[in-house]
C-alpha cells in the first residue's frame, strides 16, 4: 500500500514537471466565462456525427479534453471524474459528460475502448473527437491550449474540465487530475442556475452560500454573505411576528368592541 501511495505520488510530481517546462497557456478565465462553447460537429464511438452541445440533453455538461492514447493524466482525470460522480451522483439526470479526444488520429475503436476502461454507459458519458477544424474550433472557444512533443509522440496538456451551462457558456473551470467532488458539484449547480424555476431559487441561494477562490482553484464557504443573510431572515422573522401580533390584537379589539 505504501509502495501505491509512493508511485502515485511520484506520478504527481512527474505531471507537475511537464506543467513547468510546457509552454502552453492556462485558459484565460477573466475573458472566457460566460462565452459560448462552439457548437462543432463531433463522433462518438459508434461513427454517428452530432453537434457537441446537443450531447447536453437540456442540462450542464462536463466538457473533459483527453486523448485516448495518453499514458498518464488522462486516466487520471477520468478516474478523477469517475469518483466524484459516484460519490455526488446525478449523472444523467443534472448533467451529463463529454470526454472530448483532441488526437485527430483517433479511431472509433479508440473512443470505444476508452469509454469501456472508464465504464462509461456511452449515452450521459461518452467520448468523441471531431475533424481538425472542429478539434481546433472547440478548444478555442474554450482558450484550451496544448503542446505536442515530437520525440515521445505525445500531448502535454493542461488537467482542467470545464463546467457548460445549459445553453452552452462557460461556467466554470475546474483544475487538477483529480477534480474535488464539492467543487464539481457546486460548479454543476452554478451552472442550473441559469434556468429560472423554484427550485433554482433555493439552488441559487445555497450556491452563494460558498465562493470560488481563484488562487486555490476551489469553492470556499462564504461566511459574510451567510451572516449577513442569517441576519436579513432574522430581521424579517422579527418584523413579521410583530406585524402579525399587532394584526392580531387590532382585529380581537374590534370584535369585542362589536
Amino acid at each position: 500500500m505504501l509502495f501505491l501511495k509512493s508511485k502515485y505520488t511520484g506520478l504527481v510530481v512527474i505531471l507537475s514537471l511537464f506543467f513547468t517546462l510546457s509552454s502552453f497557456d492556462l485558459p484565460d478565465e477573466k475573458r472566457y466565462i460566460s462565452r459560448k462553447v462552439e457548437n462543432a460537429m463531433v463522433r462518438d464511438s459508434k461513427g454517428n456525427q452530432t453537434r457537441l452541445l446537443d450531447l447536453q440533453n437540456g442540462k450542464p455538461l462536463v466538457l473533459s479534453p483527453v486523448y485516448t492514447k495518453c499514458p498518464m493524466a488522462c486516466s487520471l482525470i477520468s478516474n478523477g471524474l469517475q469518483k466524484a460522480i459516484a460519490e455526488i451522483g446525478g449523472l444523467g439526470q443534472d448533467y451529463t459528460i463529454v470526454s472530448f479526444s483532441f488526437d485527430t488520429t483517433d479511431t472509433n475503436e479508440d473512443l470505444k475502448g476508452f469509454e469501456q476502461r472508464w465504464k462509461m454507459d456511452g449515452k450521459n458519458w461518452k467520448t468523441v473527437t471531431g475533424s481538425a477544424s472542429d478539434i481546433k474550433n472547440i478548444l478555442n472557444s474554450v482558450d484550451y491550449h496544448y503542446d505536442y512533443d515530437e520525440q515521445s509522440k505525445e500531448y502535454l496538456h493542461p488537467n482542467v474540465v470545464i463546467i457548460v451551462t445549459p445553453s452552452g457558456r462557460i461556467s466554470r473551470y475546474i483544475y487538477g487530475i483529480e477534480p474535488k467532488a464539492k467543487d464539481l458539484k457546486l460548479a454543476i449547480m452554478e451552472a442550473q442556475i441559469e434556468k429560472s424555476s423554484v427550485n433554482n431559487f433555493f439552488t441559487s441561494l445555497y450556491v452563494r452560500c460558498f465562493t470560488f477562490n481563484p488562487a486555490s482553484k476551489s469553492y470556499h464557504l462564504d461566511w459574510r454573505f451567510i451572516m449577513q443573510t442569517s441576519a436579513g431572515f432574522m430581521f424579517i422573522i422579527i418584523v413579521g411576528y410583530f406585524l402579525i401580533k399587532s394584526l392580531y390584537s387590532k382585529n380581537k379589539e374590534e370584535s369585542i368592541d362589536i
